[in-house]
């Protein structure tokens, strides 16, 4: 289900109705939660100093248009330009300022929430739901935000920085946010460059405003005003001509030589002036202040934004919060305060680009100390994210590659290997060479994927990288994690992964082990496929209780448990496990992690035999782009799947669909002869084909485990609530197809071609 622009409204409000469900029957996600930074939200404090830019402010506020995107280089005040029409707009103004994180749709989407929920009052039952990880953006996330925004008053939404969203599934959210934002919502998009959004058709129906560069830049009067708002009047005519001829209408550089004309720089340097105008300016502006400002100027750029606290720790100072209030008070327009409480700031982009670039290259040694500072302030805090860009900013390699590892695991299995996936980008290739953590945590993103490829290649280079040492997410050594990913992928057959699963276990019980559980859960489904079914149980059961972080673990240890429940006549307790399998994939979106086939093909199982035949064909369509992603991973995966869905296809009566996965899952046991349940579990689907020509109806197959009952047929008629001559009459065709004349024989045929267990 997409949300595209063309979506009618009918389909919008079925979406959303579809949240509204999903979220009435799910649990808030375990102990984990999105981090939105305090400092990404909230309108820029602006002091009233301004320009006045009435033609711009004029198109801004023009009726009728629910888009508006403001494209210009750095320093064309664009963010400025917003907060003038924020100021001269009645309705709210939800900001949120983008960076690397909302390369991630999912966190796009939440971090728009908390900003609207900063100025509109938002369910706090949303923001809890958009917190929850490894929900699907466009099918979960979107309806939830869209009934948000429908339930609030007229607001503005701003995305500041939107040139920080670049991946395609990120600006698919925001596409689809734009287009189902309800009509009392206005969008606006500020940014570098032109955001890769479709715009031709509001084009066509005047529904968006476009203002580029060229309408930015100040006008003589604007720059003079701008001028004088620094220099005061008395500076004269020539100060602005120089100025304004050097800028050409650019507002960043027009302030920065308004500050260095302020503190003293002489008008003749201005004139004529070509070349590195930024850098230039910036150099006048630091020469002519007092050298601790400077400094701390310089090694404060090193942190993106800031808090006084934040500075004290990582510059080791107790003067931060003065300086900035020095700053501040000495009318410094390039320190930006984040939002209205004066408790975050950052620096004017191309101001804080020079500073850094000038430490990097005068004091390399001390900005890297200071961004490894940064980095084990961000860690300490749990922003792991912000503790990356700062180690790989320090050229920390060891430290980039511990914060990768340290949850790619979890991350994989938690329906979150996007996030994942964009940290490992940020790797340079030569740290999945060096170090074990980084070259795993790609080798989990290989398995949550189906890439056989990258997690040979990323095994490989993980063992010639070991130190012998732990790593970074409490795996005892490398052999341990590399058995782990082995148990799941099982390359040597069933034998080889209760061998890995072996060594994780034995390298100590779930107090000393994080993985411990996992490997159980891998030990306890091999049994199980090897007919061990007691030992299987003990396992399995076993896990359960340690696994409950792990919850793509546990749903499959469920998974196979209502296996086992099924094969020991155990329906009811079977339903129970395969339903808390699905609703944990389901709460954590794990419908695209390869190793979840167990749980969507028991799924399908279930439903088909209690004749819920939609149910069970949404989870073979899910099951099959699961098989086709595990390709030739892991056969005893693709024998267990195939074999489900051809059981699945015989209680639905479905021969295309059976034939398909009966031959699949004969070339699949070919490859896996060591799987002896599973291949005698294709074995009855078999037999229950060749048995029964007129494949029992939805109502016969919820009739059928009764007949196995000692309950009368008045008595199975009232616990199915139907009449009892239906009851007989569903009876007698249930004899009638599997070729039987009294109840006794129903039942054991029935058990003989495997339509009921036990």
């Amino acid at each position: 289900m997409q949300w595209t622009s063309a979506d009618p409204v009918d389909t919008r409000v079925h979406q959303r109705q579809q949240w509204h469900e999903a979220y009435d029957e799910s649990v808030v996600a375990g102990d984990w939660r999105a981090n939105v930074p305090a400092a990404t939200i909230g309108r820029p404090h602006t002091r009233g100093s301004l320009v006045a830019r009435e033609d711009v402010l004029r198109r801004l506020t023009a009726d009728g248009a629910q888009l508006v995107v403001l494209t210009a280089p750095a320093g064309y005040g664009k963010t400025s330009a917003a907060a003038l029409w924020d100021d001269a707009d009645s309705r709210p103004f939800a900001w949120a300022r983008m960076d690397q994180l909302d390369e991630d749709p999912a966190h796009l989407l939440l971090h728009i929430a908390t900003a609207v929920a900063a100025v509109a009052t938002v369910d706090g039952a949303v923001l809890s739901y958009l917190r929850g990880p490894g929900r699907d953006p466009l099918t979960h996330l979107l309806p939830a935000l869209g009934a948000a925004l429908e339930a609030a008053d007229p607001l503005v939404i701003v995305l500041d920085d939107a040139h920080h969203v670049t991946s395609p599934d990120a600006l698919e959210a925001l596409q689809a946010l734009i287009a189902a934002a309800p009509a009392h919502t206005t969008i606006v998009v500020l940014g570098r460059v032109h955001p890769r959004l479709e715009l031709a058709r509001r084009r066509l129906t005047d529904d968006v405003v476009e203002i580029d560069a060229s309408a930015l830049m100040f006008s003589d009067v604007e720059a003079t005003a701008a001028l004088v708002s620094v220099i005061g009047a008395e500076r004269g005519a020539r100060a602005v001509a120089a100025v304004v001829e050097l800028c050409e209408g650019w507002p960043a550089g027009i302030m920065l030589a308004a500050m260095a004309l302020r503190d003293g720089a002489p008008v003749d340097a201005l004139v004529g002036r070509r070349g590195p105008v930024v850098d230039y300016l910036v150099e006048e502006v630091l020469e002519r202040i007092d050298p601790s400002a400077v400094t701390f100027l310089l090694e404060s750029s090193v942190l993106e934004r800031f808090s006084a606290a934040q500075l004290n720790m990582v510059l080791g100072r107790d003067d931060s919060a003065a300086m900035l209030d020095r700053l501040a008070d000495g009318g410094n327009p390039f320190l930006v305060v984040l939002g209205q409480h004066g408790v975050w700031f950052r620096y004017h982009r191309l101001f804080a680009d020079v500073l850094r670039q000038r430490m990097q290259t005068q004091t390399p040694k001390r900005f890297r100390e200071l961004a490894t500072r940064a980095a084990e302030l961000m860690e300490r805090e749990g922003d792991i994210d912000g503790a990356l860009v700062h180690a790989i900013a320090a050229g920390d390699r060891p430290r980039a590659a511990a914060l990768v590892g340290r949850d790619a695991a979890r991350l994989g299995f938690d329906g979150r290997a996007g996030v994942l996936a964009r940290r490992l980008a940020m790797l340079e290739d030569r740290i999945f060479v060096e170090y074990p953590d980084a070259a795993l945590a790609r080798a989990w993103l290989g398995v949550t994927t189906g890439d056989a490829d990258t997690i040979h290649r990323s095994l490989m280079l993980a063992h010639q990288a070991d130190q012998g040492e732990p790593l970074a997410d409490g795996t005892p050594s490398v052999e341990v994690a590399a058995a782990l990913i082995g148990s799941l992928v099982g390359v040597g057959g069933i034998d080889e992964v209760v061998r890995h699963a072996d060594i994780v276990r034995a390298a100590g019980d779930s107090l000393v082990n994080p993985w411990w559980g996992a490997a159980t859960v891998m030990k306890g489904a091999a049994e199980s496929m090897r007919g061990q079914t007691q030992h299987a149980r003990l396992l399995l059961e076993s896990a359960l209780p340690v696994t409950e972080d792990l919850p793509g673990f546990q749903a499959a240890a469920l998974a196979h448990l209502a296996l086992l429940d099924l094969a020991a006549g155990d329906d009811a307790g079977a339903i129970e496990r395969s339903d808390a399998a699905r609703t944990l994939v389901d709460k954590y979106d794990l419908c695209d992690v390869v190793p979840m086939v167990v749980v969507y093909a028991v799924s399908a199982v279930m439903a088909a035999r209690i004749g819920d035949a939609s149910a069970a064909r949404e989870s073979v369509e899910v099951t099959e782009r699961l098989l086709v992603r595990l390709g030739r991973l892991a056969a005893r995966t693709s024998l267990l799947g195939h074999g489900l869905l051809a059981w699945t296809a015989a209680v639905l009566g479905d021969r295309d669909l059976l034939g398909t996965h009966l031959d699949a899952a004969e070339r699949a046991r070919r490859r896996e002869p060591g799987a002896t349940a599973l291949s005698a579990r294709v074995d009855r689907v078999r037999a229950m084909v060749a048995g029964s020509t007129h494949p029992l109806t939805g109502a016969e197959l919820r009739l059928l485990p009764l007949l196995a009952t000692h309950k009368s047929l008045q008595q199975i008629a009232d616990d199915l609530v139907i009449g009892r001559e239906t009851a007989k009459s569903q009876a007698t065709s249930i004899y009638r197809k599997l070729s039987v004349s009294t109840r006794g024989a129903a039942v054991a045929e029935a058990r003989r071609i495997g339509l009921l267990s036990g």
